[in-house]
């Protein structure tokens, strides 16, 4: 039987899930619906595009890229902090035991992409027997 390997990787997770902490501390501005980044320290002129929203990308705004060279492509370009890797990692668990849910056969890859054995739960005959 050929195995069927399922690659999941959230989309801008450090922005999403800093959004989603923004918001349940009562920001009323969803980070992922403006152009926006998690980035560097603007005020030191440092840092890169750690992630973008898909407004930002819209832009051809890109992981890795200066700050400054994302805001040239956007000047309404939003930049905020990273959230501090305890609020990753919680999220991450998160994601990881939803997935868990489907199959136990796992592999973390980094923090936010892993890769999940699906062979069994993609083969009918599982469902019917």
């Amino acid at each position: 039987m050929e195995r069927e390997i399922l690659h999941i990787d959230v989309n801008n997770a450090f922005l999403s899930w800093c959004a989603l902490e923004r918001l349940k501390s009562g920001e009323t501005i969803d980070i992922r619906e403006i152009p926006a980044i998690i980035g560097g320290d603007e005020t030191r002129r440092a840092g890169i595009v750690l992630a973008k929203s898909m407004s930002a990308k819209r832009y051809g705004i890109k992981t890795a890229e200066t700050i400054y060279s994302a805001k040239r492509k956007c000047p309404k370009l939003k930049v905020f902090p990273s959230c501090d890797y305890k609020t990753y990692k919680e999220y991450s668990n998160k994601l990881y035991n939803m997935l868990l849910e489907y199959t136990d056969k796992i592999e973390r890859f980094s923090i936010d992409e892993c890769f999940m054995d699906m062979t069994r739960v993609f083969d009918e005959r599982y469902y019917f027997k």
